[in-house]
């Protein structure tokens, strides 16, 4: 099991072991994606060899590719260690292009999903997005609000995200992704994160949170998509 705490520093020296000795590491790295850095397909191989040699992470040859950002395998090792992860998937029977654009449309998301009560978008620049979510009030009649940013690539059927403003996290990395099957769309959330030590719940509740909740809200955009492609 990896240790936790991996920092952005021990992925850089990671790197350097996986592709030599580049200044590029040493840069403000955490969000450039790892193609920009001169990290190919077989450079990650790499990087997931030593990782898994390094930390005893087993399985990271199928995953690691799904990581565009430094950041985002800092994410990956760290939940290895123990902190959250939660990994959901529903089938939409309806095309692509609808799936995509409804299920990506940020301000209308308080009439997609039933947990949130606004969207405010902040700033666009071409894919990415920044914007402000604010839930509905819980039972207590408490409403929580954070800034997130999300980058969508619809060629290649993938979405990720992360809060700008963590709250009780410590980190939150958003990974979607979108698949045409025989049955119709396979839409996929994974969520890695890491609670701060005063946040009211620790990683394995907020996990059992997550999955009960995120059922409920996949069903809903199921029902919501599939509802307009009928129509449609």
């Amino acid at each position: 099991m990896a240790t936790p705490g991996f920092t952005l520093d021990d992925l850089r020296a990671v790197l350097r072991q996986a592709a030599g000795d580049t200044d590029v590491v040493d840069s403000d790295i955490t969000d450039v994606p790892f193609e920009d850095l001169g990290f190919d397909s077989l450079a990650m191989l790499e990087v997931a060899a030593v990782l898994s040699s390094e930390h005893q992470m087993e399985d990271l040859d199928s995953v690691i590719g799904t990581r565009r950002t430094p950041r985002e395998v800092v994410a990956l090792v760290n939940g290895a260690s123990g902190a959250g992860h939660v990994d959901n998937s529903v089938v939409i029977a309806a095309p692509y292009d609808l799936v995509w654009e409804m299920s990506n449309d940020v301000p209308s998301w308080p009439e997609l999903f039933s947990e949130y009560a606004s969207a405010e978008v902040l700033g666009r620049d071409g894919d990415t997005i920044t914007f402000r979510l604010t839930t509905v009030p819980d039972e207590s009649g408490t409403s929580w609000s954070w800034v997130s940013e999300r980058h969508m690539d619809k060629e290649n059927g993938t979405v990720r995200a992360h809060r700008v403003e963590r709250g009780p996290f410590a980190y939150m990395e958003i990974f979607w992704e979108y698949r045409t099957t025989a049955e119709g769309v396979r839409m996929r959330w994974v969520q890695d994160f890491h609670l701060r030590p005063e946040a009211p719940l620790d990683d394995a509740a907020m996990e059992a949170r997550m999955n009960h909740n995120t059922a409920i809200q996949m069903e809903r955009i199921k029902k919501l998509v599939e509802q307009r492609a009928g129509r449609a």
